[in-house]
């Protein structure tokens, strides 16, 4: 390492500028480092991928106040990226954990400026009787608030995009840690005048600004998406049989990398596509109370289960008898099947951080609580705990450096535990615009007592869970749905 190398954990990641406050001889040149992996007790200066190193040089000298900038340059946007968000501050910054200095100086103090939106850490708070879980929820929550550091949701630092899939994601952890509406509306406001490749992400929009609509209540800017919102169903690419068909221009993603696809077969036009636009339909005719919404929900769904549901169960495309993971989960979570059509009993997890939002989400949905835990508490190579050994404090791109070489170590879109801990382990989702009313519905498993904080924009909803007896306290004006019966004020129930 050298005597003349000093170095700094600031703890966690988090997007910002540096300044290193040095003494030394005028003259000195010294070098300045940042990055996000480190290798002992130094910055890993080759980390592979979009993991942050950066350096440059300072020469010392009679400055009064010995504070040096570390001039970070200029994001570098990749070739196939259309549109990239600006740093928020009037210069650049980077996302980094650690600090170092080499050089014949001494170092006095190391400051990190660190970009943040508004957010108030007491709105949303969990923790229970499982440590490996409460680490796992701490870890997606700052996740979720480290990523939002340029008013927009991106997909992360090397594109620095918002990306239609990533957001879905994004906003429902946002809402289950937040009530600040401006940023999920920012988001929204861009896809309306920006959309990228995927078909699948057109058509999760109508999914996005439905959720929207239920944490925040916000019927204006509802009003003001929905004719653009009818573009994002694409009908223009369904053919005379009712299936939605890909383009050169618009492709199926399934899940990213391609390799986590778990050899699903696609054919270009084929059954998680138009499961999305099966769920698409649905959030349109909720949103705009238009029954014809429903009623091609309806048609596609039949040809759907017709062509693609054999007696072995659903398969990748009409054409295919492949049965990828995400043949089964995606069609169980739009309700395209039963569940007594769908096996995912023990299953593990063969998607990427992206798919694993739906597995469990399906996995919790359909009664399967307990492997849901099973998976969200994993330690295996893809588990939120192998991010936290690989030392990660905010969510990765991908499981693992092994998965994904030119993964960055900030994308939300792996935050998913954020939204599933309240939502589906702790039971607490809005069923009506701005949280009027909402759903009680615990299931945790083999985890014996949990307390959950939810915002929401008429206060807090707090949930104290022991020994499957839960109490749920909430402001006056909202109504709590729990084992068939409502409630308006606080009340104590057996699960």
């Amino acid at each position: 390492m050298g005597e003349n190398y000093q170095f700094h954990d600031f703890g966690c990641a988090a997007f910002g500028t540096l300044k290193v406050k040095l003494s030394g001889a005028p003259g000195t040149v010294v070098t300045l480092e940042m990055g996000e992996v480190a290798s002992g007790d130094r910055i890993n200066q080759a980390p592979g991928g979009f993991r942050c190193y950066k350096s440059c040089q300072v020469t010392l000298d009679d400055r009064a106040d010995n504070w040096y900038k570390f001039v970070i340059p200029p994001h570098t946007v990749p070739h196939y990226v259309k549109f990239t968000i600006p740093s928020p501050l009037d210069e650049e910054i980077a996302c980094f954990r650690y600090a170092g200095v080499e050089g014949k100086c001494e170092v006095q103090e190391f400051r990190r400026r660190e970009v943040y939106p508004r957010w108030d850490e007491r709105d949303a708070e969990f923790h229970c009787s499982d440590e490996q879980l409460n680490r796992i929820w701490e870890f997606c929550k700052y996740s979720t608030k480290a990523t939002a550091a340029f008013g927009i949701f991106i997909d992360g630092e090397r594109e620095r995009c918002p990306y239609e899939g990533d957001t879905y994601i994004n906003q429902l952890g946002w809402f289950c840690c937040s009530a600040d509406p401006e940023i999920p509306r920012r988001t929204i406001d861009f896809f309306m005048d920006h959309s990228t490749w995927p078909i699948e992400w057109h058509l999760v929009m109508p999914l996005i600004v439905r959720d929207y609509l239920y944490y925040t209540g916000d019927t204006a800017s509802v009003s003001r998406w929905l004719p653009m919102l009818k573009e994002r169903l694409l009908d223009k690419l369904v053919r005379a049989d009712g299936l939605l068909a890909a383009t050169e221009e618009l492709k199926e993603l399934i899940d990213w990398p391609p390799w986590e696809r778990d050899g699903y077969e696609s054919s270009g036009c084929s059954l998680v596509p138009n499961c999305y636009r099966y769920g698409a339909l649905l959030a349109m005719a909720e949103l705009t109370g238009e029954e014809s919404y429903a009623v091609k929900a309806a048609q596609l769904k039949q040809v759907i289960r017709e062509e693609m549901l054999k007696s072995h169960g659903f398969t990748d495309s009409p054409e295919s008898s492949h049965q990828a993971q995400h043949s089964q989960f995606y069609p169980l979570f739009f309700h395209v099947a039963a569940p007594h059509e769908v096996d995912l009993s023990g299953c593990e997890i063969k998607c990427s951080v992206y798919g694993a939002q739906f597995l469990l989400d399906t996995l919790w949905s359909s009664g399967d609580a307990v492997q849901a835990v099973k998976l969200l508490k994993s330690d295996g190579l893809r588990s939120w705990q192998n991010m936290l050994n690989c030392g990660a404090t905010i969510t990765m791109e991908a499981w693992d450096d092994s998965l994904k070489e030119n993964q960055d170590w900030n994308h939300a879109w792996g935050a998913a535990p954020a939204n599933l801990i309240p939502r589906r382990l702790c039971g607490i989702r809005p069923t009506a615009p701005g949280f009027k009313t909402f759903t009680v519905d615990p299931q945790p498993a083999g985890i014996r007592e949990f307390h959950l904080t939810v915002p929401t924009l008429h206060g807090k909803i707090t949930v104290d869970y022991v020994d499957k007896e839960v109490t749920v306290d909430f402001p006056a004006g909202l109504t709590a749905e729990f084992r068939g019966r409502q409630y308006t004020e606080k009340f104590t129930g057996k699960i």
